[in-house]
């Protein structure tokens, strides 16, 4: 399995579900396969899950009121699946970033679910960059009034692998907002589909929900569909769909190489720029400074 390295004080690292290694304080505790994170003072937490060609499934239960910073880092094998579940309390504040580190010669599953109750804003970041095809659906359910959920993701797929996303923002409160901005790009005979929807669910006025899912294509034997749906059954709302695949533009790989860099620095800088857009709408700093590391590595801007 890939290397990883522990960015906060607390941490908690999972093995098939089991706990490997763990510090952290009475604010946060583990039993049962969920994950609590109390109310008190702000949590920074990484969490470190490895599965090993099986199914795992963790619960967080985030409090109300709870102000919490989370890397997660994901690194699975074999057929992995992954389930996932977040219960967001009332007014917490929540950024999680997900970096998936698998590496897998078998497709691996993702199925991320969640509910955001009333006053809670969360942010996720989503970065699918690693070396195995997957099929993944992440849903978050808005429950309460006022709920904001945030989620950027970039996403890469190279040599053979065939990565399909299904990304759901379904509202079932009024006052409610749902935003997503998908980013991938496709090498040599890849495959991604990305399919954004957004559902207001009738009489939840004054909602708002708008996607972004953009896909570039490097190859003649690359496949990439970006599929954006609106489900609204409210009049009282704000809705808004952009979606687009395109080819890389040769003039921009010419100009590098013309000065001085090979063909795969070259495709390696223009995949920095285009997946760079998801970094520029984070707000939170963490999630940011993640997003650069990770995208600074496939671009080799750290080389």
């Amino acid at each position: 399995m890939a290397d990883y390295v522990i960015s906060y004080p607390h941490y908690l690292v999972l093995e098939n579900g089991h706990i490997k290694d763990a510090c952290f304080n009475e604010l946060i505790s583990y039993k049962d396969q969920t994950l609590t994170i109390k109310h008190q003072e702000p949590v920074q937490l990484h969490v470190v899950i490895l599965v090993d060609d099986a199914e795992f499934s963790l619960n967080y239960n985030i409090e109300a009121l709870a102000q919490v910073d989370v890397i997660e880092t994901r690194i699975l094998g074999g057929k992995a699946i992954l389930k996932r579940h977040m219960t967001i309390g009332d007014g917490a504040i929540v950024n999680i970033f997900h970096e998936n580190l698998s590496v897998s010669k078998e497709t691996l599953v993702f199925d991320d679910q969640g509910t955001i109750a009333r006053d809670a804003q969360v942010q996720f970041g989503y970065a699918e960059l690693s070396d195995h095809s997957e099929e993944a659906n992440f849903h978050y359910d808005l429950i309460g009034e006022n709920a904001d959920v945030r989620l950027r993701m970039a996403a890469l797929a190279k040599e053979s692998e065939k990565k399909n996303y299904t990304i759901e923002i379904k509202h079932l409160a009024p006052n409610t907002t749902g935003i997503m901005d998908n980013y991938g790009v496709v090498k040599n005979r890849g495959s991604m589909t990305i399919d954004g929807i957004g559902t207001i669910t009738k009489g939840q006025h004054g909602s708002a929900s708008h996607q972004t899912n953009k896909i570039i294509i490097f190859d003649p034997e690359c496949y990439a569909s970006a599929n954006p749906y609106l489900f609204i059954d409210d009049f009282d709302v704000k809705a808004s769909h952009a979606a687009g695949v395109g080819k890389m533009d040769e003039e921009h790989l010419y100009y590098l190489e013309s000065r001085g860099l090979s063909k795969t620095q070259s495709m390696q800088l223009i995949t920095y720029g285009y997946l760079k857009p998801v970094v520029e709408v984070v707000e939170n700093k963490m999630l940011r400074e993640r997003f650069e590391t990770i995208l600074a590595k496939v671009g080799g801007t750290n080389v």
